[in-house]
């Protein structure tokens, strides 16, 4: 009986998407079991809609035979929010165009399979773009990157998805279609369903087009600076300083020694391996001055002002491939995503280090400086229960310390299955316990019968 439900289900699918587009074959849905975490489940069936009405049809059909749905982009998810096991998967990267480029209201119409890279280089021939830049933006999509509220290198100037994004498309759990939100720079008509759905991990309903702000391209010159340390302490004064200058960088990172030792050796680079690094925009002029005095007031090590934008794209990319480069070096990575007071950043880096050193691990970070985001990365053996289990102990740490420091346990990764534990835990330490209760009912009027990705996130915390 099953298989026979089985066979109709996929027949339905071919005449909705076509048999080109439907992937039942094992090989086949191998590509969509894993995200860049590798946090794996192993999806029914993959879909790949090419038209909002076609998404329309496979939630009705999934309605009907009470299977759960994920839509998916690049599935380059950190937290597990990008899989699900028995799941009709639908690949919203077949519906990738950009409808119109707004050029006087200043945003862009778009489909939501299109890569933020593809998206730039568009915008790019009528002299915009569009900010936000999450390291996977080669890759990741426009509709993933605004359900996980994805952050990036250029949040410190510009913000994250949340603050670019004014009008949705949605296909909702229920199977209808609704607008939320205007194309306008203002708009106070009702509630803010916009901003419900960035970040909401798939859970609330599949997006199938975007109205997002746009800026002309950036016409202040700056410059780039790479600026090395022997400790954090001397890091944590530099921030802290920059910020009490009201300096507002354009780029503000950092990277500890094993991030650049491991980009040294997947790029075959040669940047100094310091304790501390960090990647620094500031406007060309007094700024640049300004900076290259604190940096040296704080003990620098070595001051590296990139000499054309050559130079300057080469720390960029290196900095985008960190992630990439640390996974590299362990069969098994934990990825974190804790966000600080800025003024307490120093003191948890110097905490990452000594967590590293009780369990006899490496745990590599990098991050946002600009916006106290930290990303830690715990290193472990997947064939070693041992070593999965110290990974994991290390990793409660970390997220029990930022909750204790005033912080969150994600800035832009999201919780996906990784952590609905701590969701519960830091909002049940900072007075949040009815907001989860108001969370957990919003999914149930948006979703009753748990169609969504479930399991996950608000859901399960």
């Amino acid at each position: 009986m099953q298989k026979r439900v089985e066979e109709q289900l996929f027949q339905r699918l071919v005449e909705i998407s076509g048999k080109e587009n439907v992937i039942t074959s094992a090989s086949g849905i191998e590509d969509y079991t894993r995200d860049m975490a590798d946090y794996e489940a192993t999806p029914a069936v993959v879909v790949r809609p090419r038209s909002e009405q076609e998404v329309v049809e496979i939630i009705g059909l999934a309605i009907e035979s009470g299977m759960p749905v994920l839509p998916r982009g690049a599935g380059s998810s950190l937290t597990g929010a990008a899989v699900l096991k028995g799941a009709i998967m639908l690949d919203m990267r077949g519906m990738s165009r950009v409808v119109k480029v707004d050029t006087v209201n200043w945003y862009v119409q778009v489909q939501p399979g299109i890569s933020l890279e593809d998206l730039n280089r568009e915008l790019k021939a009528s002299g915009f773009f569009f900010p936000p830049d999450p390291a996977s933006s080669y890759i990741c999509t426009v509709g993933g990157a605004i359900a996980e509220g994805s952050g990036g290198l250029r949040c410190v100037r510009y913000g994250t998805m949340k603050d670019w994004v004014v009008a949705l498309r949605v296909v909702l759990p229920n199977g209808k279609v609704t607008r939320l939100g205007e194309p306008l720079a203002k708009n106070r008509a009702g509630y803010d369903l916009v901003h419900l759905m960035v970040g909401s991990e798939g859970t609330l309903g599949v997006i199938t087009e975007a109205w997002l702000k746009i800026v002309p391209l950036q016409s202040v010159r700056t410059r780039r600076f790479l600026v090395t340390f022997n400790d954090w302490e001397s890091t944590g004064e530099v921030i802290r300083r920059l910020r009490s200058s009201k300096i507002l960088p354009y780029l503000f990172e950092f990277l500890d020694r094993d991030n650049i030792q491991a980009l040294n050796e997947k790029l075959e680079a040669s940047f100094e391996e310091a304790e501390a690094t960090l990647m620094v925009d500031v406007e060309e002029g007094e700024e640049v001055q300004l900076a290259t005095e604190i940096f040296r007031d704080c003990g620098a090590r070595r001051i590296i002002l990139a000499k054309d934008e050559e130079e300057a794209e080469t720390f960029y990319q290196a900095r985008s491939m960190a992630y990439l480069a640390v996974k590299s070096l362990a069969s098994g990575v934990q990825v974190e995503d804790v966000v600080l007071p800025i003024d307490r950043l120093g003191e948890f880096l110097k905490f990452v280090k000594e967590v590293a050193s009780k369990y006899g691990i490496k745990i590599p970070v990098n991050g946002h400086a600009g916006d106290g985001n930290v990303h830690p990365t715990i290193l472990y053996d997947k064939s070693d229960e041992k070593s999965r289990a110290t990974a994991n102990l290390a990793y409660e740490e970390l997220c029990r310390k930022a909750i204790a420091m005033g912080g969150s346990v994600t800035g832009e990764h999201g919780v996906g299955v990784q952590k609905t534990r701590f969701l519960r835990e830091q909002l049940y330490s900072h007075e949040g316990e009815e907001a989860l209760r108001l969370m957990k009912e919003i999914k149930k009027i948006f979703d009753p019968d748990g169609l969504m990705n479930p399991g996950k996130y608000v859901e399960a915390a």
